[in-house]
This record gives structure tokens, sequence and C-alpha cells, in this order.
């Protein structure tokens, strides 16, 4: 399917990208700075969605929006766009890709994202962590990386799979840093996930210290212990990835390197299996593969879905 030539509305959207990967850039991969709030809204830019909350394994709340596959042009400016108050559900059932957070902010900078997959006939999902934006209150030590994410995602992906809205047999996945990695577990867990974008992934939270630890001497950077056990570590996880995958880094990415996605793809089992190392660009802000090369990065990530799901 044809992807639209860039225009004002894709600017748009890489700058709220940009914004989004500038705002977490200090805190990317290691600790955790969650929004309180919502900066944009869905019907700021003619979005139909439908918000529920879902609980998880340890009855925790998590807040979800869910974007049935739709026509995202017809507008001028994201202030002027149509709003959508009311939701419809497609008794037609869709392929789906479940985006989640990083370590920072709220779900809400993800619709950037929104807008270039539901034309395509794809379902969005997006959620918050616990303690982020609506999603309910948690105590967490925001230098660590936690590991109760695991129990907010399946909680997310269990309710997806049974929506009427959603063929259950054609779900993806999508998310960088921090989320990447809880993707990746997700990914070698979970059978529904049938094909998996990640980006700015890691081998192992020990090696990753390494690098951070180079980068930011001066702070102490701490993880949750059970992160060294096999079953945490993506590369030890790695040879039991038999489904498609792609994985995209920077070519200057000092924090997550291409040689950890070279490292995992090498172990990795799939007969489908990508990576695009993005020239010029680095782990986040101004210099994320996204930035650097947003009509590349539209145009690949659609085909790897268009192509596996």
């Amino acid at each position: 399917m044809k992807i639209d030539t860039f225009s004002l509305k894709d600017k748009l959207f890489k700058n709220l990208i940009v914004i989004f990967l500038m705002s977490t850039l200090p805190f990317s991969v290691l600790g955790i700075r969650p929004d309180s709030t919502y900066v944009f809204m869905p019907q700021d830019f003619g979005l139909i969605y439908k918000e529920f909350q879902v609980k998880t394994a340890d009855n925790v709340s998590i807040n979800v929006w869910f974007y049935p596959a739709q026509d995202t042009t017809g507008y001028g400016s994201y202030k002027q766009g149509r709003i959508m108050k009311n939701y419809h559900a497609d008794i037609n059932k869709k392929p789906t890709i479940i985006i989640c957070n990083a370590d920072a902010n709220s779900m809400c900078y993800h619709i950037g994202n929104v807008k270039y997959l539901c034309p395509h006939g794809y379902n969005v999902v997006t959620f918050d962590w616990r303690g982020f934006a609506k999603s309910q209150k948690w105590k967490f030590d925001k230098n660590i990386a936690c590991l109760e994410f695991l129990k907010d995602y399946n909680a997310v992906l269990d309710t997806v799979i049974q929506m009427k809205e959603v063929d259950n047999k054609r779900i993806g996945a999508y998310s960088f840093s921090t989320g990447a990695y809880i993707s990746f577990l997700e990914f070698s867990l979970r059978s529904e996930i049938k094909a998996l974008i990640v980006r700015g992934m890691f081998t192992s939270y020990k090696e990753l210290i390494k690098n951070v630890d180079r980068i930011d001497p001066e702070r102490i950077h701490p993880y949750p212990a059970a992160f060294d056990q096999p079953e945490y570590r993506a590369i030890d996880l790695a040879p039991h990835i038999t489904k498609p995958i792609m994985l995209i880094v920077g070519e200057h990415d000092v924090r997550t390197p291409p040689e950890m996605s070279i490292a995992l793809l090498s172990n990795i089992n799939s007969f489908i299996r990508d990576l695009w190392i993005v020239k010029g660009a680095e782990h986040g802000g101004q210099e994320s593969p996204e930035v650097i090369d947003w009509k590349g990065f539209k145009q690949r990530t659609l085909d790897f879905y268009q192509q596996n799901l």
C-alpha cells in the first residue's frame, strides 16, 4: 500500500516525536520519569479511540487507548482537526499493533505513530505503565527499572486478544529502549505476539549498565537483580525467538550500540529477522532514528508489518 508523501502533517507528527524523545533522553533506559497528565489527547488530532482500564495480576489498574483502523486524513492543523467523541466498534477484525512506553512520559506521545499506522488497516493499542498518567498510582524507586511493567503488558495483551475488533492471530508490537526490552521479553513468552519491531534494544541490563556508567560515571545505576536471571536476559532468550523480528538502532548510539542488536540478531533463530542501522542517528532526542529518517522509519516499519501480520 502506498504511503502518503511527506507533508505538513508528517512534519507535525515528526515534531511530536521529537518533543517526546527530547523529554525522555536524560532518563532514557535507566530511571523512571512518569507524566501525571496528558499533554495531548487523541481527539486533538481527530482520532477515533476508546479509553478503558485493565487490571493486572497484582490488581493494579492500567489505562489503555484503543484506536481502531481508520482514515486519519482530511484535516488541517492538529488544533483544527475533527473531533471524534463517540467510538463505535467495527465488527471486522483487524491486525493490531501494541505500542508501549519506554521509561518516561505518557502514551499521548505515541499519537504520531498511531497516525501513520491506522490508515493502513491496523488497530493500535497504547497504554501507560503503573504510576504513569491515569494508570493507578504506584510507588517505585525512580532510579531503578520496574520489573512489574511485565505484569502491566500482560494485562493489556490478555484484554486485547479478547476484543471483537482484533484479529488475535495478527498481533504485532513496537517499542524502544526500556520498552523494547519489556516487549522483547513478552515476545519470547507470549505466542499471541506474531511480529515485533524494537528500537534501541540491548542484550542485558548488566551489559547496558557498562555503557551507561561510561556516559554518566557520577551516578549509580541500579536495576532489579531478577534481570540477571536467564529468563530476563534478552541475549539468553534470543535463541528461542522463531517469529519475525526487526531491530532498529542508531549508527552512533552509545547507550544501546549497534553491536548489541547485532549480537541479538546473530542468536535469534527466526527465518525472518532484520536489522536497520540508521546512519547518523543516536539513541534519542533530535538524533534518534525516527527523527533522522522519519520517512524511512515509516516505510520500513509498515513494510515489515504488512509482510508479517
